[in-house]
């Protein structure tokens, strides 16, 4: 038979050490939780960066399309244009502020590549329409629009993977 005494110690020892497996497993099981909810507020962000990419990456697309290809200068014949929205330029501060707070350096770099694509173009309209309106109209080809067109596909793509590859990780 076991001493009162000893029964005692042994029971407030294991008392005392499912208390503290009880207040481990909680803490562990709390940081689980914060852990997915950074992932999910992550996602998210990444998300409303992506839309903000895409929707702009179009519009230089677009724009491409109608200053580009869309003049036949032999015959002076228009084709169709497409219909642009162009977002605010605000767009863009707000990507930055999404990947500042939740982006890693990867994205943010592969992102900043994208925007000055996207801001060489912004250029060469200004310079496009600086001469149709102050000189001779500039004849312009499909390849006028190069090499922003491709590469900015090629950066939007490669931020889509980019941001994939983290968030399935």
């Amino acid at each position: 038979m076991i001493d009162p005494g000893w029964a005692a110690v042994i029971a407030s020892f294991v008392s005392l050490v499912l208390g503290v497996v009880g207040i481990w497993l909680a803490r562990v099981d709390t940081n689980r939780g914060l852990l997915r909810d950074d992932a999910k507020r992550r996602a998210e962000a990444y998300v409303e960066v992506l839309r903000i990419v895409e929707t702009r990456g179009l519009v230089v697309q677009d724009q491409i399309w109608n200053y580009a290809d869309t003049q036949d200068p032999r015959w002076d014949i228009q084709v169709p244009r497409r219909k642009i929205i162009t977002p605010s330029r605000t767009d863009r501060a707000e990507a930055r502020a999404l990947l500042a707070a939740y982006g890693t350096r990867e994205v943010r770099e592969v992102f900043e590549t994208w925007l000055q694509i996207v801001d060489a173009w912004d250029a060469k309209v200004v310079e496009w329409q600086f001469a149709a309106q102050y000189a001779e109209r500039p004849e312009l080809t499909p390849t006028d629009g190069e090499p922003e067109r491709t590469n900015e596909h090629k950066a939007r793509t490669a931020l889509g993977d980019v941001i994939s590859r983290e968030v399935a990780a």
